[in-house]
Parts: structure tokens; C-alpha cells; sequence
């Protein structure tokens, strides 16, 4: 029910966890008048799969969440693999390569 991406990237990381609750479906409110469609987060989660899914988020913070500036575009985060390089981003207190 948000034309944020914000939302959507919190509801992709989330979308795994809320499956393993029972959920069978998610899905999000998009676009406004006759643009307006509802985009299927839980076909999203299969299309690009759960450790993909949750590594959105991190990518998503570091390209163009409202709260934070702008490091680098969201095609080329997700193009150079972030599975592997943003895997771990956040997660704990120690720095990484």
C-alpha cells in the first residue's frame, strides 16, 4: 500500500521470514489512478531467491533509501553480485574487505 521503494525493499527482505510463518502470499499496492497495480512480493522471492531477496535491503540503503545519500546505482549493485559482497554488510561489528 506504498509508492516508496523503501517499503518494498523492507517487505522483499522480510517476505522469507513472514513464508516461513505460513504466509503464501505478499503483495504490494503500487502506482496511483489508473497506473495503480499490485506487484507479488512472494513471486519476486522465487524469481530471485531468499539470499537475494534479503540482500536487497542492504542494497537498497546503499543506493537510494530516503534517509541516506546516494553511493553508487541500484543496477550496478545488483549486477556485481551483492549476494557475495553484501551478504554479511551490517551484520556484525568487525569491518571487512
Amino acid at each position: 500500500m506504498s509508492n516508496d521503494s523503501d517499503s518494498f525493499a523492507l517487505l522483499l527482505h522480510f517476505t522469507p521470514y513472514f513464508q516461513t510463518l505460513g504466509m503464501k502470499e505478499i503483495w504490494q499496492k503500487y502506482g496511483t489512478g489508473e497506473k495503480r497495480r499490485m506487484l507479488p512480493l512472494h513471486q519476486a522471492i522465487s524469481r530471485l531467491g531468499t539470499l537475494l531477496a534479503k540482500t536487497m535491503i542492504k542494497t537498497h540503503i546503499l543506493t537510494c533509501v530516503d534517509c541516506m545519500s546516494k553511493v553508487g546505482t541500484k543496477h550496478a549493485a545488483v549486477t556485481s553480485d551483492p549476494v557475495q559482497f553484501l551478504m554479511n554488510f551490517g551484520e556484525t561489528d568487525t569491518f571487512s574487505d
